[in-house]
């Protein structure tokens, strides 16, 4: 209308559902129950042709469902700002008064009421005619709400009554002498205590929701925070999670290009620093190395920055380790709030410096928000809260706040932003103010430097509570450790074609299959507490990824391969053996049939390598023979009856021994004896590998959380058949035992290998049934007060007692690859190729296999599953082979054939040798910039020493760096190699040209 010109107008929709709105196709921003009115014109010009663009699901807050979705309301709205900025006026004084008096400061309260009614005093508001008055009482929804249950037979349909100008024209006045008087307030009761506050938009990539929902509530939420910068200038917001930028870049580049231009302005925080912000339990060392290089190089690339606080506020318990994984990306300072989800003990600290395994340090900050947790408030309660319950505040002045609704609320809104002006000096109430985050943490950095001593915690920070993650979705889990262990694997076979066959490194596939996998790390996808068509997108992207790497590792091996000759045989085909790790590796390994017909294995020097036929796959073992470190052995194939191979492998129905190992199967499927030979002493304590069956319903988090009591209503699954020899040869033999409950069946597989001290268990589960719990579990004749654990980069202890809360907290704990329970002298490590969560309860080892829960997924873990582990006796502790047994079950030796080469390479090489105890491969590869190579190992022992590396690919030097590949310091040289010191749990990159 023309008579709205010069003034401001809004616009008003309720769609029913989530919604991206577009005024003349600009993004304005989203709709939903927080944000339903957003500015269209700051100032109208009259006649304006408006084309308004609505996006919209039918989904609520969270992802429930609209079954009857429709177009509530849409209005163009001219506000009264006058009236509203009065309204806004009292509402926050009222709020702030309201929790006063609720945290003793009723003087306080009592006075700031006085004010407001003196604002209202002599203020003539209509009531007449009483239709109209009704109807303007209903249109307020507050009111409406109320007031709907007891007018169900009323309905008000005159005109709403509007205020007269004489009253509107009192507004500008009466709010003047509101001001007066809380500023005079403020002068005898100043502000309480100080928050930093920064606006923020927690945004799940999947969970409740797909990928591709997240993309439009991604830039629903963005266009509001762009929209709302237009209007308030002292709003900051702060952002993670490189992926999500990412998908804006690919999806609206015209709202990316305003992103970059608030970021650069410095209004636009970017946080975190990591591709998502991923579980903080389950991802290997190279997995948190790998989430900060892209993430980090992403930041960079688009925007000029590095990112220097982790923000990870809802992530479910952090490693270790990774204080010093992010000093390594670049990140100084940490950031939760998790911890204080704690069901059992307090978390005592939360202005603080963690100290990781290897003795790293970062600053690390939570808070404690009342109201609404990390999705804020600007509200007394949020406020007063935080202040109060900020532990630290002898070490600081200041705690950090974030505000804003989450996910599908839309992040912050109009009126925190109004409420913010009102509440940032108020009495009684902590100071407000807000900037960038990572000014606070260089306020903290600086009276660390001035003297003030935070307080230290020391190793992992395991959340009390969600234990349930570290094996719901089990399969999400196993294409996980597939992937991990699959892309070391190529990009090391990769790396050594590049550098010495000239050959092409795809680093663009190796970009897209690692940031495929970081994307699924995200904190509620790998922990399995995601919607069912999660998952369903996840097992396909997975698993064609799994593939394209498996292939780029196995082409590269072929063109490896082809440059190898044997000398001493006429052999048409060769069996070439990659070994791409940095220890030399006993051969053994499982391999498709090299030829048809009979044939034999002949090494370099003529010896008869043995092997065992299975089915289209051959067993090829020899305790004798090893594999060079990042190298190879070739075996030629040549036709003839293999010879008979001696072998100490005695099999039968309910018997397997071998040089080490004597072990008895009882008749109800569970082993009744593991016999160590070679330390003379029996390993189990009672029947080992019991397969029991929880009830499993958790008091609440059904997806995400295994209850402290679960133990107590079980079922031990025994075997339904007796257990019989499957197949019995000189170098290995399997015993089959089968069990079910109810309608899932467990088939399981004991199989043991000449010279082998490692019973592996494989098992195949058809699974039907919900909300229980699979478990294995392993009575051992063993005593310690503590068992061992693998974790990223390094391993930890943790008590096999219940002495405090703190410990019987722990009764399901994560692990990677192996857990271990050692005394003096001997010890019994428990290895998987794809399960995490565990318990050591005195001298009882479990594995949790399964678990099926039915929310959010009403089907999680139904249908087939294929995983592996082991029993693994030693002497000494898990410092002797424990890692390397645990890397050979995940990772086996690979075997190539190829026809017999005239190539130039001896028939057995090593390309890089790695001195120095304790040091393990995290990743071989091209660096991502220039013509260097990147090698990073890492200690896994807890030790300390000097590690010399010597290479065949015409290395002349070798700078240090860290995870984004920067660094300028050389190693020492000679003539022999590099040198480099390692201390406990240490991470070393090199780069090597």
């Amino acid at each position: 209308p023309k008579s709205w010109a010069g003034k401001p107008v809004n616009v008003r929709f309720r769609v029913g559902g989530e919604g991206k709105l577009s005024v003349n196709g600009r993004l304005i921003g989203g709709l939903n129950p927080f944000h339903t009115e957003h500015r269209i014109l700051e100032k109208a010009g009259g006649n304006e042709v408006l084309h308004f663009e609505i996006e919209a699901v039918p989904k609520g807050l969270f992802g429930s469902p609209n079954l009857k979705p429709q177009l509530e309301e849409a209005s163009l709205v001219l506000p009264d700002l006058e009236l509203r900025g009065f309204v806004e006026d009292l509402s926050a004084a009222h709020d702030a008064a309201e929790h006063l008096l609720k945290n003793a400061r009723a003087e306080i309260a009592v006075l700031i009421c006085r004010a407001i009614e003196s604002a209202l005093l002599h203020l003539e508001l209509p009531r007449s005619p009483s239709e109209n008055y009704l109807a303007r009482i209903v249109k307020d929804p507050r009111a409406a709400n109320m007031l709907a249950s007891i007018w169900d037979e009323w309905h008000f349909n005159a005109a709403p009554l509007e205020l007269p100008a004489k009253v509107r024209v009192q507004f500008a006045a009466r709010r003047k002498a509101f001001a007066a008087a809380i500023n005079a307030l403020k002068r005898r009761y100043p502000s309480e205590g100080q928050l930093f506050v920064s606006g923020h938009a927690h945004i799940d990539l999947a969970w409740l929701w797909t990928f591709e929902e997240t993309r439009r509530k991604i830039r629903r939420t963005f266009g509001t925070m762009l929209s709302l910068m237009d209007r308030y200038p002292n709003f900051h917001f702060n952002q993670s999670s490189a992926q999500a930028y990412a998908f804006v870049e690919q999806d609206d580049p015209e709202l990316f290009k305003r992103i970059q231009a608030r970021v650069k302005e410095g209004r636009w925080d970017l946080v975190g620093g990591m591709w998502v912000e991923p579980d903080g339990n389950l991802l290997s060392g190279e997995s948190w190395a790998r989430q900060l290089l892209y993430g980090q190089r992403y930041f960079r690339a688009k925007f000029n920055q590095t990112v220097k606080v982790c923000w990870l506020p809802d992530t479910f318990g952090y490693s270790a380790n990774l204080p010093q994984i992010l000093r390594q990306g670049g990140i100084e300072w940490f950031f939760t709030t998790k911890l204080n989800w704690n069901e059992t003990n307090k978390f005592p600290y939360d202005l603080y410096q963690w100290e990781g395994i290897d003795g790293s340090r970062v600053i690390a900050h939570s808070f404690l928000n009342p109201g609404q947790g990390y999705n804020g408030n600007i509200a007394a309660l949020d406020l007063l809260g935080t202040w109060k319950n900020f532990k630290g505040k002898q070490q600081s002045e200041t705690s950090l706040f974030s505000f804003g609704w989450g996910d599908g609320g839309g992040g912050p809104t109009e009126e925190m932003l109004e409420r913010y002006e009102r509440l940032k000096d108020f009495p009684g109430l902590p100071k407000l103010e807000t900037g960038r985050v990572q000014e606070l943490y260089q306020r903290f950095e600086k009276e660390v430097a001035a003297g003030t001593e935070l307080p230290v915690w020391m190793g992992e920070q395991y959340l009390e509570l969600h234990r349930g993650t570290y094996t719901t979705q089990a399969k999400t889990k196993w294409f996980h450790r597939r992937l991990e262990h699959t892309l070391n694997e190529a990009e090391s076979a990769n790396t050594l074609a590049w550098k010495l066959l000239g050959a092409t490194y795809p680093q663009d596939d190796f970009y897209q299959a690692w940031t495929t996998l970081l994307r699924h790390q995200f904190h509620d996808v790998l922990p399995g507490s995601s919607v069912r068509a999660v998952y369903d997108a996840a097992h396909r992207d997975l698993e064609s990824t799994l593939k394209t790497v498996e292939n780029l590792r196995d082409q590269a091996l072929k063109t490896l391969s082809s440059n190898i000759k044997l000398e001493t045989s006429n052999a048409a085909t060769q069996v070439v053996i990659w070994n791409l790790t940095l220890n030399r590796r006993v051969l053994r390994l499982q391999m498709p049939r090299p030829t048809k017909g009979a044939f034999r294995l002949l090494t370099p020097d003529g010896l008869e390598v043995g092997y065992q036929e299975l089915e289209d796959q051959i067993v090829v073992s020899d305790s004798s023979l090893t594999v060079p470190s990042m190298g190879y052995l070739a075996l030629a194939v040549v036709a003839g009856t293999p010879q008979k191979t001696e072998s100490a492998l005695k099999a039968s129905a309910t018997t397997l021994e071998n040089e080490h190992l004597s072990i008895k199967i009882a008749s109800d499927g569970t082993l009744q004896s593991i016999f160590d030979k070679t330390a003379a002493r029996e390993t189990l304590a009672g029947r080992g590998n019991q397969i029991w069956a929880y009830t499993d319903i958790p008091r609440e988090w059904d997806a995400w959380e295994i209850d402290a009591k679960y133990d107590q209503d079980g079922v031990e699954l025994l075997a339904t058949s007796k257990p019989r020899l499957e197949y019995q040869g000189s170098l290995e033999a399997c015993i089959l035992v089968e069990r079910r409950f109810e309608n899932a069946v467990i088939e399981q597989r004991y199989r043991l290998r000449a010279g082998s001290r490692r019973l592996e268990i494989e098992t195949h589960v058809r699974w039907q049934g919900r909300r229980t719990l699979l478990r294995a579990l392993f009575p051992l004749e063993i005593r310690s007060h503590e068992a061992w654990f693998e974790t990223a980069y390094g391993a930890v202890s943790r008590p096999t007692h219940r002495n405090t809360s703190w410990d019987a907290a722990r009764f399901e704990v994560n692990a990677h690859r192996w857990a271990d329970l050692s005394e003096a002298g001997y010890g019994v490590s428990l290895l998987n190729d794809g399960k995490y969560g565990h318990s050591i309860h005195k001298n009882l080892m479990g594995l949790t296999l399964l678990r099926s829960p039915i929310y959010p997924d009403p089907l999680a873990e139904e249908g087939e599953h294929h995983f592996s582990y082991a029993i693994y006796p030693h002497q000494g502790d898990w410092r002797g082979e424990t890692t390397l047994e645990a890397q050979d079950l995940n990772a086996p030796l690979k075997a190539c054939v190829v026809p017999s080469s005239k190539g130039k390479w001896a028939a057995s090489q090593s390309f890089v040798q790695l001195s120095g105890h304790g040091l393990q491969l995290s990743s071989f590869k091209k660096a991502e910039e220039g013509d260097e190579i990147v090698l990073r190992v890492y200690e896994a022992l807890g030790g300390r020493g000097n590690a010399k590396l010597s290479t065949e690919l015409g290395i002349k030097k070798a700078f240090n760096i860290n995870f984004l590949e920067e660094g300028s310091s050389k190693t020492k040289s000679n003539a022999a190699g590099f040198e480099f010191e390692y201390t406990p749990f240490s991470v070393s990159s090199l780069k090597l040209g």
